[in-house]
């Protein structure tokens, strides 16, 4: 850098400012200057130099982190001519967090003086929360990285135990393939390599998936996998973020079994009861049958057993008329035996009449 030349020195100096933000401050911390795309960057709207200028450090960080013995040794330490590199979480002027890759250089005259820090930094808070993020989901969650082919670059130790691997494990892992985790009969289907083909291609996939344990009994899994992009499009590696929901899908499964066995019984049990039915029905219709064939016989008894009481009295008159005539008896002896014979038939007749009706009011009764 010595050996550079003014002219050389400034060109390069321009060339930094117009594509990074910019601060000075001198040794206590306080702004000596600064550029547009640091204004910017921090909230500030171009021109608004006075704003910054003249005031500490101090207001782009946390009061807390303000009282600390950190920041009071890190301005220490820029003091003595040390560098800082790294990511620095700040706050912007409307009070939200930024994250800046940065670098302070302490700035030396000719006799190897500090003389003022300049800060040159970057924006990085899509990647830095991003990465917090997944740092955050990282610790709830099963994480395994993929190249684009399908072949294991990395796994975090949820993953590993869910799979039934030790939590230092993943040195057996990395460098197989996915197909590890299925069954060989899906490994080997026109779906599989689809599968990864549209990963590849960057199309994203959610879902519930069974794979394979290490000791080959199944897991069910719900999963996203993600493809990581780069900035022309192509696929850099893929994301699989799971959980176990083993237990869950085995209950939903017994259930799903529980109610077909039900759903069997029950149609059993309709079947069984319209045989019932049929039967019930058939039975009634053979016992109304046999009713009225009892009762036709009853009937037929009874008016048969009515005509020969009939007939019998009848036979017995005549006989008796006729003996009286041939005998020269009083007739009259007759009449009033027939008389009374008569009395006696058609009383007998009103009590078959009775017994019949009663017979099929009986019957009736019997049917409701």
């Amino acid at each position: 850098m010595k050996n550079l030349s003014k002219e050389e020195l400034l060109s390069r100096m321009e060339a930094i400012n117009r594509s990074n933000a910019i601060i000075y401050f001198d040794l206590n911390g306080f702004i000596l200057g600064v550029n547009s795309i640091f204004l910017e960057t921090m909230g500030y709207k171009d021109g608004e130099h006075e704003k910054v200028i003249g005031k500490h450090h101090s207001i782009f960080v946390s009061p807390k982190y303000v009282k600390s013995d950190d920041y009071i040794k890190f301005w220490e330490t820029l003091r003595a001519g040390k560098f800082f590199e790294g990511e620095f979480e700040r706050v912007k002027v409307d009070g939200n967090l930024i994250y800046l890759q940065a670098t302070y250089n302490p700035i030396l005259n000719e006799d190897g003086e500090v003389t003022k820090i300049m800060k040159i930094a970057s924006d990085v808070s899509t990647t830095v929360i991003a990465k917090n993020e997944i740092g955050a989901v990282s610790k709830s969650n099963a994480i395994i990285y993929f190249d684009c082919d399908g072949y294991i670059l990395g796994a975090n130790s949820i993953f590993l135990k869910a799979m039934g691997f030790e939590d230092d494990d993943e040195s057996k892992i990395i460098g197989k393939h996915h197909s590890i985790f299925v069954s060989y009969e899906y490994s080997k289907s026109e779906e599989y390599k689809d599968f990864w083909k549209k990963l590849s291609n960057g199309k994203f996939f959610e879902g519930e998936y069974e794979r394979r344990k290490v000791d080959g009994t199944p897991i069910y899994l719900k999963a996203t996998y993600n493809p990581i992009l780069s900035n022309d499009g192509t696929c850099k590696k893929v994301m699989k973020i799971a959980t176990d929901i083993s237990e869950t899908v085995v209950s939903k499964n017994k259930i799903n079994e529980l109610s077909k066995s039900l759903q069997i019984e029950l149609d059993n049990s309709n079947k069984l009861k319209d045989a019932i039915e049929i039967e019930k029905n058939a039975a009634l219709n053979d016992l109304d049958a046999t009713l009225k064939k009892s009762q036709s016989e009853l009937i037929k008894v009874i008016v048969k057993s009515a005509l020969f009481v009939i007939m019998s009295v009848g036979f017995i008159t005549t006989i008796m008329y006729s003996f009286a005539i041939l005998s020269n008896k009083d007739t009259q002896i007759i009449g009033s035996t027939w008389s009374n014979m008569f009395s006696v038939l058609l009383t007998n007749a009103f009590s078959i009449v009775g017994t019949i009706m009663g017979i099929k009011y009986a019957t009736q009764e019997d049917k409701k």
